[in-house]
């Protein structure tokens, strides 16, 4: 059961109100306790009691005293049948022969009739009737003629009205058996909640549920011109099958008849609209609407709306109505509602029992979506107080989780407060998550979901943003180093080159020193000048084709420039050899001798492969020294060994780099 403390919101009063109502209407009350209409002694009793017009004369007094009648026959005029009571304590046999209806027992006394229970011997029913207690039957009559006016399921219905033998009117209607919403709201133990639970699904759905179908009742009368005026949880009775009843239509105005002249205050204290007040006879629909938002209160907070330290001061503040600031655990739609529906300007309520009534069903979807905000901050409370961590993977989850059901809310109940702040707290552990993960890019787009700015956690994603820029330039900065020095990228283009440079060039030597063309089975200076310029167009030409993997970066430049050079070395010494008019074996002697350095130096600086290509060239420049006529076979013999060695060292330094 919805059970919370509430406050009165802080507005300024320049006590004006108060003082108006002490001055204008104290007159009013004074004349109602003068009257007897009301007994203000109980403090309790006056705030929460029906206070009713005082008693007046029929309304027939001189057609009565014309015809020479009473005026309770006046009263009740000529369109009342009789009804016949057997009384209590007499017999169907002791009593009027014609009595259908039986007195057994009495079931309540209000200010202006009596309810009794009655055994309807025609169809074997108990009903309940209702009498007056005063000398007047006048708002009885009216009482009986609203209901009948009004029916409805939410309203009692009327069986009969007439006349007893006294000339008293007598209203038959159904007897509701059950407990009063004031019974229900005082004690949560009531035996009448299970069955109420059972339907509505909880105490807080069943008492507003209860409340939806007495703005029903009102929605019929309001369309009928009739506004109840005394809508209170002690007024609504609910049945024990869970039927709800709408009670007490005894102040209840007929907007289509002349309302009394006299003024009078009428209704309860503690619920009254100002308009009640200051100006009853200007109560309209607006007014039964306050009345419910009144009862809506007292169905949050258990207390009365207004609660003075004395029967003026209540009314000064139905006056004022002011704003009730309601505790936290109040859901927030049901408190604007009820601070709505009590509003001081009746154009700021809802403008019917209709619109409040969807008020209180849209509720019902607005809790749904409470709920699922409910269930998101449970799935978030480990992330929120760090027991798991954001970095964790078991983060994710929860944060999906959590955002599709706060995301079902919003499209529910956008306007919540209490939904847009858990959206503010997805959205601020979610940033913390991706700050955790180092994503300033979804950070910054949850913070872009923020309702509002956040300088710290903008500082935050900016540090973050600043902090990966310098990483990511120092690591492009190595990258870059690294591409520069980088070989590995080049080697099948090295070995292409090395191979279409120096494989035509030994098969054409072998091809010219083994068949004799160009007289090659002799070296000469001419056939080494046609094997150099080979070997350099040749080279030339691989280089170009092969440029753009050979010059990509610093290394590979270097390297393809000192391999070129060293190939051109070669012709290049034996160009200068012939020059100087040197036998050509002395002069392939001595470019071997040149070959077997640059080999050592390889072997010491590149990769120990080449070493074999030192060895090589040594010991071809050694034979070509000591056989000199044999110089065409030994110098194709060690060309091919060389250029061997040359390229599985290329490879091997390749792989090298590589790993």
């Amino acid at each position: 059961m919805l059970a919370r403390v509430s406050t009165p919101a802080s507005r300024t009063d320049d006590g004006r109100t108060l003082a108006r109502v002490r001055s204008a209407e104290r007159a009013v009350l004074d004349r109602l306790v003068a009257t007897g209409a009301l007994q203000p002694s109980d403090l309790e009793a006056a705030l929460d009691a029906t206070i009713r017009p005082a008693p007046a004369a029929g309304k027939h007094d001189a057609a009565t005293a014309r015809a020479g009648k009473s005026a309770m026959t006046a009263t009740t005029g000529p369109f009342l049948p009789s009804i016949t009571l057997a009384e209590p304590g007499t017999s169907t046999t002791a009593g009027p022969a014609s009595a259908d209806l039986l007195v057994t027992a009495l079931l309540g006394e209000g200010g202006m009739g009596v309810v009794h229970m009655a055994s309807q011997r025609s169809l074997d029913r108990s009903v309940a009737i209702k009498r007056p207690t005063t000398e007047s039957g006048d708002a009885l009559v009216d009482e009986a003629r609203v209901m009948a006016r009004v029916e409805h399921p939410n309203v009692a219905p009327v069986y009969a009205l007439g006349r007893d033998a006294n000339d008293r009117p007598v209203l038959v209607m159904k007897r509701v058996q059950g407990a009063s919403f004031r019974e229900l709201l005082k004690d949560e133990a009531h035996a009448a909640w299970p069955p109420l639970v059972t339907r509505w699904g909880d105490r807080e759905r069943a008492a507003l549920g209860i409340l939806g179908e007495v703005a029903d009742a009102l929605e019929l009368a309001h369309a009928r011109r009739i506004v109840h005026r005394d809508v209170k949880p002690e007024n609504v009775m609910v049945g024990e099958f869970g039927e709800v009843y709408l009670l007490d239509w005894g102040i209840a105005r007929r907007l289509d008849e002349p309302e009394s002249a006299t003024g009078d205050i009428v209704g309860t204290p503690g619920y009254m609209a100002p308009e009640m007040v200051l100006a009853p006879d200007t109560v309209d629909a607006r007014t039964d609407v306050y009345l419910l938002g009144a009862t809506l209160h007292e169905v949050l907070t258990k207390t009365l709306r207004h609660r003075g330290s004395s029967l003026y001061e209540t009314l000064g503040m139905a006056l004022a109505s002011e704003p009730v600031a309601y505790g936290t655990d109040v859901p927030e739609d049901l408190a604007a509602l009820a601070n709505a529906a009590t509003s001081l300007d009746r154009d700021a309520r809802p403008q019917s029992a209709a619109a409040f009534r969807r008020a209180l069903r849209d509720h019902e979807r607005h809790r749904e979506a409470l709920e699922l905000v409910r269930d998101a901050r449970e799935a978030l409370a480990p992330l929120a107080d760090r027991s798991l961590a954001l970095a964790d993977p078991g983060a994710l989850p929860r944060l999906s989780e959590a955002g599709a059901s706060i995301a079902a809310a919003l499209r529910a109940f956008p306007e919540s407060v209490v939904v847009r702040a858990a959206r503010t707290e997805h959205a601020v552990l979610s940033i913390e998550r991706d700050l955790a993960l180092e994503s300033p890019g979804a950070a910054r787009a949850h913070l872009a979901g923020l309702p509002s700015p956040r300088p710290d956690l903008e500082q935050r994603i900016e540090a973050l943003e600043t902090r990966l820029a310098r990483a990511k330039a120092s690591e492009a900065a190595l990258a870059a180093a690294h591409a520069e020095s980088d070989t590995s990228s080049t080697l099948r283009a090295r070995t292409l080159m090395l191979a279409a440079a120096f494989l035509p060039v030994v098969l054409a030597t072998v091809l010219v020193r083994t068949t004799g063309l160009f007289g090659g089975a002799t070296l000469t200076a001419e056939n080494m000048r046609w094997t150099d310029a080979g070997l350099v167009g040749l080279l030339l030409v691989a280089m170009f084709v092969g440029r753009k993997r050979l010059f990509g970066n610093r290394a590979n430049r270097m390297l393809s420039w000192l391999g070129a050079l060293g190939a051109l070395s070669l012709p290049a010494s034996n160009t200068l050899g012939l020059f100087f008019g040197e036998p050509p074996a002395e002069v392939l002697a001595h470019t071997y001798v040149m070959v077997g350095y640059a080999f050592a130096a390889a072997a010491f600086y590149l990769h120990p492969r080449f070493a074999l290509g030192a060895v090589a060239a040594l010991a071809t420049a050694w034979l070509l020294a000591v056989y000199p006529d044999r110089a065409a076979l030994l110098s194709t013999t060690g060309m091919i060994g060389n250029i061997a060695v040359l390229i599985g060292g290329v490879i091997a330094y390749g792989e090298r780099r590589a790993a």
